[in-house]
């Protein structure tokens, strides 16, 4: 009995060793799976080769891989439709805790505040010095409430102005945060600050005119019977005045027009040696009235210069107008007409008072004048200018000035030449 005592107990140590076996196997097994669900992965396989109890386990586990790849796609979707949405918003988008540290920006951001670090994890005060910023942020905290509001920002660079909304939020664990968003509005307040000017700048011109008119008109109703002459005088400074506000209505509509692009160009071929010589034939009156002399100077053989011959004779009239106008009697003017790196280049020169080089940069702005009292005094509406800039840009061209100051002054237009139209 005794070796029957024996081989039972090898046979019991043999089966117990391959259970243990086996159960060391399935753990190894599940211990995998899970490691792998665990780290975003999904197993090779669920099943458990030899059974058992843990065979039980095959779908539960299938399911849980299956809702977890479920998970993973709808949040890979959701990410990815944010980071779209944030990368092409123009406004910049802040996310920050509620220790006012950065947790979310967008490229947006980035280009309107231009961080030299990482901004992530950077307190707001810390990143942008923006003390208008930060107490948004502690309001929106502290209040629950949204918080708009205009600002400047400096940051180091010329200062720009924001559109700041600030939305305080919760995150997924109830915490405080606020998602503040930036719009860049320079160019708004920019444009605002013109029409600004723009607007007491024509209240100011019109105001002396029609001073004028009141003045003279109550003049001629309280007396009567004024002499004759005094009369004629009276008419004669009216309609000097009538005549200067018609100017500059006109002006106006012109640079409204221009601005506005309500008239398009009606571009032709214009021989550049005729077109001048026609302009120039113009002015020959008002250059021997006041005993200039004009010469006219165009390079042989040019191209055809397409462009708006109205427009363009319309630059070229109010160069001239001003050149004749600043330039003393026993004074020149030359126009002059070349190709110069594959472009049209139109020069009115002339040898008149010429303009101090502090306005030289500003002679183009709407209404500026170099020399203002002698500007009205001649019936000039500030415009001109500004109007032969507007009709060069709109050809695809531009325009600048050169002067020393009491030598005379250049104006130099370029136009796109024959290799600009292949």
């Amino acid at each position: 009995m005794t070796w029957f005592f024996g081989i039972l107990a090898a046979v019991i140590a043999l089966a117990w060793w391959l259970h243990e076996r086996r159960m060391r196997r399935h753990w190894r097994h599940l211990r995998e799976m899970l490691d792998a669900l665990a780290a975003g992965r999904e197993p090779g396989n669920f099943v458990f080769l030899d059974g058992g109890h843990f065979s039980a386990l095959t779908h539960p586990l299938g399911k849980l891989a299956e809702e977890q790849a479920r998970l993973r796609g709808q949040f890979d979707r959701e990410e990815f439709n944010l980071r779209t949405i944030l990368a092409s918003m123009e406004e910049g988008v802040m996310v920050v805790d509620g220790q006012h540290a950065l947790r979310l920006v967008n490229p947006s951001f980035s280009r309107i505040f231009e961080p030299k670090d990482d901004p992530l994890g950077q307190t707001v005060l810390q990143l942008l010095r923006e003390p208008e910023i930060e107490e948004m942020i502690s309001a929106a905290l502290k209040t629950g409430e949204a918080q708009t509001r205009d600002i400047s920002a400096n940051g180091g660079r010329p200062a720009r102005h924001l559109g700041v909304h600030a939305v305080p939020i919760r995150d997924q664990a109830g915490g405080p945060g606020v998602v503040t968003i930036f719009r860049d509005i320079s160019r708004l307040k920019q444009l605002e600050d013109v029409r600004r000017e723009f607007v007491a700048n024509v209240s100011h011109e019109l105001r002396t005119p029609l001073s004028i008119f009141h003045g003279y008109l109550e003049n001629l109703r309280d007396d009567p019977g004024m002499a004759r002459a005094d009369q004629a005088e009276v008419f004669a400074i009216l309609g000097r005045h009538s005549l200067r506000l018609n100017a500059l209505l006109e002006d106006l509509l012109t640079l409204a027009r221009l601005e506005s692009r309500q008239d398009q160009l009606r571009t032709e071929a214009i021989e550049p040696g005729a077109f001048l010589s026609a302009v120039a034939g113009d002015w020959k009156n008002p250059i021997a009235k006041k005993k200039l002399t004009l010469k006219l100077d165009v390079a042989p053989g040019l191209p055809a210069l397409f462009a708006d011959p109205l427009r363009l004779s319309q630059v070229l009239n109010n160069l001239l107008e001003n050149a004749v106008k600043y330039t003393e009697a026993g004074g020149q003017i030359r126009l002059r007409a070349a190709l110069v790196g594959g472009q049209f280049e139109l020069r009115v020169e002339d040898s008149g008072l010429g303009i101090p080089p502090s306005d030289l940069v500003h002679i183009f702005e709407r209404f500026y004048r170099a020399d203002k009292a002698r500007t009205r005094e001649q019936g000039g509406t500030g415009l001109g200018l500004s109007i032969v800039k507007h009709i060069v840009q709109t050809h695809g061209g531009t325009v600048q000035a050169e002067s020393e100051y009491g030598k005379g002054t250049t104006i130099i237009v370029r136009l796109p030449g024959p290799a600009g139209r292949s």
